[in-house]
């Protein structure tokens, strides 16, 4: 079992990084009390003895947090068990902005002054602090940048990346409610109005052979490609599940299956996690 322990000032973003480990594959629990961490680790040991990273976040409200925390980090590191402790904090102005916007009181300013337990907080926790593997601080951090710290912070966790959909769609049918970016490729040649094509589709070769040879479907397809590339590491960095890109033509059956069918061969090397689908196609 690997330990990682998130602590750290109050409002600096403790959830949000074990909900990024978390998404990394840790199990993650919180609010977890110093006393308690040993009898979990044990039963945690003996549920599931596959060498499994568990993610923990210790509040320091707890009264006797510091002085129980120090002697039971340097009991587990002079174990069997690899920990990696992380204190999470920011600086004093966007603390106080967080406190403001959510109104949540903070625990050691019951006189009201919260730059004053601020202060205080950190005095406290100086000593957990100098025992840190790694100090993130989150004071101009997006979501997506938290997770990229995160995975520079411990490079070998499994983090899961952004998705690419490809949606084909047919217009008549409504837009996808999901999409991030919708494509109109109603323009292009329309094989609905050859006979031989009409009852195909653009997964067939005949329809995609059509196509190619025009122009217009061939400058669609490069400036597609050429945006999902230029576009794609801003996407990543934002740290989303999925970004879907839907494209349409009239009855989404010739047209938009065929661009879709033809990116996702372009883009599969640079981008493997990549999905596709045709909506409007029965299979």
């Amino acid at each position: 079992m690997e330990l990682v322990i998130v602590t750290g000032m109050s409002g600096a973003g403790r959830r949000s990084v074990l909900s990024a480990l978390e998404d990394a594959g840790c199990t993650a629990i919180d609010n977890v009390p110093a006393r308690l961490l040993e009898p979990l680790l044990s039963l945690e040991a003996k549920l599931n003895p596959t060498r499994p990273r568990l993610a923990v976040g210790m509040d320091n409200r707890h009264g006797e947090f510091v002085e129980e925390f120090l002697p039971l980090v340097e009991r587990l590191q002079d174990g069997s068990i690899p920990v990696y402790i992380v204190f999470v904090e920011a600086d004093e102005a966007t603390l106080l902005r967080r406190f403001s916007e959510t109104r949540r009181p903070h625990f050691l300013a019951a006189d009201g002054n919260v730059a004053g337990g601020i202060d205080r907080e950190r005095q406290i926790l100086a000593p957990v602090r100098a025992q840190a593997s790694a100090i993130l601080n989150t004071t101009r951090l997006t979501l997506g940048q938290l997770r990229q710290r995160i995975a520079e912070l411990l490079p070998d966790l499994p983090m899961q990346g952004t998705t690419l959909r490809l949606v084909s769609f047919g217009f008549k049918f409504g837009i996808p409610s999901d999409a991030d970016m919708v494509l109109d490729a109603r323009f292009l040649p329309n094989p609905h109005y050859l006979e031989e094509l009409k009852h195909l589709t653009g997964k067939d070769q005949p329809v995609r052979e059509y196509l190619m040879n025009s122009e217009l479907f061939g400058s669609f397809m490069a400036m597609t490609e050429n945006w999902v590339h230029w576009v794609w590491p801003f996407v990543s960095l934002e740290g989303r599940a999925y970004f879907t890109l839907a494209i349409g033509c009239t009855g989404g059956q010739h047209r938009s299956v065929a661009l879709v069918e033809q990116l996702t061969q372009k883009l599969r090397r640079d981008i493997p996690k990549l999905v596709v689908q045709h909506r409007e196609l029965t299979s």
